[in-house]
């Protein structure tokens, strides 16, 4: 129970890598709200189980590119479950966005999402985590925001700018007891990517992404990324400010 009695906000989290943080962090004593982009009702079927399990959880919904939606979201989760002790950033969007193909709607929805979404978050909990004298935040980078890949340009962008982002708000943090890190998965087995997984059409980038994994594993299991969130919001993460843990199968290292 390492975090018992602890208040934990996760955008994100009504599936893939934001749903199994939801359930553990839930497993390990905290009271999570569980904040879906759009309609509550996803929320609420990943709060069910954690409830049903003894946990506690609420729903919540929140277009994170919207901040009067930001900060709804925040007061609504305070006046309902208490001042926030964790802020999980892991809402975001990914499709590509390849040269000449990429309309300006395509460019906003990422950017707003992944990175716009991550600052204001962060703008409306860390003055209250900062007034509290401490706190925990997790913001979600990339492996596409460490090297270049041709089709997937403004998410690679957006990813890169969180993971820098991050360095700045420890450096703006860090003095009031608040620990601010990421986590930049590579390849890993969620609903948003079921098609590459699953389909004939995608063989060929199933081949690309099994060779360039040197472990073997092709797909990280997102329950392990959860793992690595509940490190980095516990105690035995203290001394940490401003990383980003790639956990990309090896992909990255070179061959």
């Amino acid at each position: 129970m390492q975090l018992n009695n602890k208040i934990a906000l996760v955008t994100g989290g009504s599936s893939g890598i934001g749903a199994e943080i939801c359930a553990l962090f839930a497993q390990e004593g905290a009271n999570v709200a569980v904040v879906a982009s759009r309609d509550v009702g996803k929320a609420q079927a990943v709060v069910d189980p954690i409830v049903a399990a003894g946990g506690k959880a609420q729903a919540f919904a929140c277009d994170v590119g919207d901040t009067a939606q930001i900060e709804t979201l925040v007061a609504d989760a305070t006046s309902t479950l208490g001042p926030i002790d964790i802020l999980v950033n892991g809402a975001g969007v990914f499709y590509p966005t390849k040269l000449g193909e990429t309309p300006e709607a395509d460019y906003d929805d990422i950017v707003d999402t992944c990175l716009k979404g991550a600052f204001f978050m962060c703008n409306a909990v860390g003055p209250q985590m900062a007034e509290r004298g401490g706190g925990k935040i997790v913001n979600f980078g990339s492996a596409a925001g460490v090297q270049g890949r041709s089709a997937y340009i403004v998410y690679g962008a957006a990813k890169a700018a969180v993971m820098q982002m991050t360095k700045s708000l420890a450096c703006a943090l860090a003095p009031h007891g608040i620990n601010v890190n990421c986590i930049a998965p590579g390849n890993t087995a969620t609903p948003m990517n079921e098609n590459v997984r699953t389909e004939d059409a995608y063989a060929a980038t199933r081949e690309i992404i099994a060779g360039r994994a040197l472990s073997g594993r092709p797909f990280s299991d997102p329950k392990e990324i959860a793992a690595m969130a509940l490190f980095l919001v516990s105690e035995a993460a203290k001394p940490m400010h401003g990383e980003t843990v790639v956990m990309d199968e090896g992909a990255g290292l070179g061959f």
